[in-house]
């Protein structure tokens, strides 16, 4: 059924386009897989019955939506995101934005990407240069279609898995309506006898397409945010330290996180937290559902290791309100489950999204080699772990630390990590890592007006003490730096059916 809800707005479209356009969004497949799986769907008990129907009454709002921007775009050159946002003013911006990425997956439209070459003077290792940088522009146009055309369809995500680009984050598993995927650290497995084929997975995994172009132009639409290149929109950047000896303890850096957390818990503005503590096996990630405070020091410190935190996501739908700390690719995932493929999210008790600084993850047997090939010593002795300064180091229960070139470890990392441009988090309310800051303390991007609202909340219960990361060395040019090399560096992702 259309109708005018929250996300999508039919006002000043004529009946007769409204009605044209739905008959042509109903033979979706996404929409038909999805309502003729109902049974199935209920039966696994996932989502309710009005769940269901929330979910397909806004897939159909949504799908409604792209059928009548098609003829918007008719006719018209290729245009940048924001362009065809003022264009199109029968629809709420970021949707329009939203739809033309989707369209793009579903084959109606053309991604035309434009580079130019521009020389700067840089300083490096103290002398000033010039270098030459690329700019890429992207506009977007509707395709010429063939009378036959036959809209894309999403493949499950086995597709991702197969051509080695999967991050693990374990998203799809709980997303999936049917519980056919199950995610690890390592391996995705999906149940193909129970698998509907609704492609729901293909939309929200973070490795399936790129929402890169839409969040940086949805983020421009939001005149209190700053906007870098390098590091996406955000409100402010921080540097920060616990003022609890308690957290001291178990911190990595600035132990802002744990603070935090324990800020959100402790004054019931979450029910729980989705974060990550040791397993039984030292140094491996294990996902877990922290509601109480006293469990929530488990989780502090660095886990190099990967781990897929948002297998558990659906896990706790019993609590009203939770927080979820994860990688880049996680908050990348959350966000587009939220955007794609209707605008509705999937987990509406998802309150607040803190985002860790991440290069690079190491699978658990990557971490076991590198300690044992790189130091040669007993996994069971190291109390901690640390990058800093172009350095992996390791600390040991007798005092001492040891290190080595960072270059040394790169090939123990993930090999899918690669596929990654976010350094920082884009799509958190907060970000949180070490890099800018010194020792002892974390640097903290705010990325909009809730997270920089909690976290001022959790500088005025004192809880943490903060600065402004311009007043610190080596700052946000460093990060700005090292996020723009990741974003450069990064590989663009081909998937491949076998």
């Amino acid at each position: 059924m259309v109708q005018i809800s929250k996300n999508v707005n039919f006002n000043g479209v004529s009946p007769r386009n409204l009605m044209d356009a739905t008959y042509k969004a109903v033979e979706n497949f996404q929409i038909r897989a999805f309502f003729e799986a109902k049974n199935e769907i209920l039966k696994i008990g996932k989502y309710s019955e009005e769940e269901f129907y929330e979910i397909l009454d806004a897939m159909i709002d949504a799908e409604t939506e792209r059928k009548l921007l098609l003829e918007s775009l008719s006719g018209k050159e290729p245009l940048f995101l924001e362009e065809i946002a003022k264009i199109v003013k029968e629809f709420p911006s970021e949707n329009v934005i939203r739809d033309v990425i989707y369209l793009k997956e579903q084959g109606y439209i053309e991604e035309h990407i434009e580079i130019k070459t521009k020389t700067v003077i840089k300083k490096i290792k103290g002398e000033e240069k010039e270098v030459e940088e690329k700019e890429y522009f992207y506009r977007y146009q509707l395709k010429d279609l063939p009378d036959d055309f036959i809209e894309h369809f999403f493949e499950p995500v086995s597709i991702v898995f197969d051509s080695e680009v999967c991050c693990q984050c374990g998203w799809c598993s709980s997303v999936c309506v049917v519980n056919a995927i199950s995610v690890t650290a390592d391996t995705l497995e999906i149940d193909d006898d129970i698998c509907v084929k609704c492609g729901l997975c293909y939309s929200v995994c973070p490795r399936s397409f790129s929402m890169e172009q839409a969040g940086k132009s949805i983020n421009k639409l939001d005149k209190s945010l700053k906007f870098s290149e390098k590091i996406n929109g955000y409100i402010n950047t921080y540097s920060a330290s616990t003022t609890k000896d308690d957290i001291k303890k178990v911190r990595q850096d600035g132990g802002i996180v744990t603070s935090i957390g324990e800020y959100l818990l402790a004054n019931n503005l979450v029910d729980a937290i989705i974060a990550v503590q040791h397993s039984t096996d030292l140094w491996k990630p294990e996902p877990v559902i922290i509601d109480d405070v006293k469990n929530l020091y488990k989780t502090g410190g660095t886990k190099y290791a990967n781990g897929s935190t948002l297998a558990i996501i659906d896990e706790a739908k019993k609590y009203d309100t939770i927080a979820v700390v994860g990688t880049p690719c996680m908050m990348n995932a959350i966000e587009k489950g939220k955007l794609f493929p209707s605008g509705v999210p999937f987990f509406k008790n998802i309150k607040y999204k803190i985002g860790l600084f991440c290069m690079e993850s190491f699978p658990y047997e990557g971490v076991l080699g590198l300690i044992k090939e790189q130091f040669n010593q007993d996994f069971n002795k190291i109390t901690k772990m640390d990058i800093s300064g172009g350095k992996f180091i390791i600390y040991l229960d007798s005092g001492e630390d040891l290190n080595v070139p960072l270059k040394e470890v790169k090939s123990y990392a993930r090999h899918n990590c690669h596929y990654c441009e976010d350094l920082t988090a884009d799509y958190a309310d907060i970000s949180v890592g070490s890099i800018g800051s010194p020792s002892g303390w974390s640097t903290v991007i705010t990325r909009n007006k809730k997270g920089e609202k909690i976290y001022k909340e959790v500088i005025k219960a004192g809880l943490i003490e903060s600065k402004n990361l311009k007043d610190v060395k080596p700052g946000q040019p460093l990060l700005e730096r090292i996020a723009g090399t990741k974003r450069k560096n990064c590989k663009p992702i081909k998937l491949e059916k076998e």
